[in-house]
């Protein structure tokens, strides 16, 4: 078929729906779940972990924000952060540690987490999480690093 009369007969739409996107959502997961076995039959949305660590009076010294989702048994760690006064005390660990045993609780077998090459890698890494890749120059300049971990060992 000619370009230009398939040019005449679609319009790309930037328009940002949540209508839209529910229904893409459901028309991939209706097309993954005749092809894997892995994938649930009822859609499971995401549900939300967040752990803060607090100071006696209420401040916030650090957390770790991420959920378990539709991907069965998995745990995606988004944000795990310590105040830079608070660091080197094991309240990272311990706030790994606390977000890997509520996912164990949520039927997660694994975890994973993008970590920037000045964030944490080697963080990762002494917790027990393995290298699966790396993406360079994103943003310029810098490495992501993707780490996962098997949390039934």
């Amino acid at each position: 078929m000619n370009q230009d009369i398939l040019r005449d007969q679609y319009v790309f739409d930037h328009t940002v729906s949540e209508q839209r996107e529910n229904y893409l959502t459901n028309q991939l997961i209706a097309f993954n779940q005749t092809h894997s076995t892995a994938l649930p039959v009822e859609r499971v949305g995401p549900l939300q972990l967040q752990i803060s660590l607090l100071d006696r009076t209420g401040k916030l010294l650090g957390g770790l924000v991420g959920r378990t989702h539709a991907i069965p048994q998995w745990l995606e760690i988004s944000i795990m952060w310590v105040d830079e006064s608070m660091r080197r005390h094991g309240l990272g660990r311990r706030l790994m540690e606390e977000a890997e045993r509520e996912a164990r609780q949520r039927g997660c077998h694994y975890a994973r987490v993008a970590t920037g090459n000045f964030q944490a890698p080697a963080f990762y890494q002494k917790m027990g999480y393995r290298l699966y890749g790396k993406l360079e120059n994103c943003p310029p300049g810098e490495t992501v690093f993707y780490l996962w971990k098997n949390l039934d060992q």
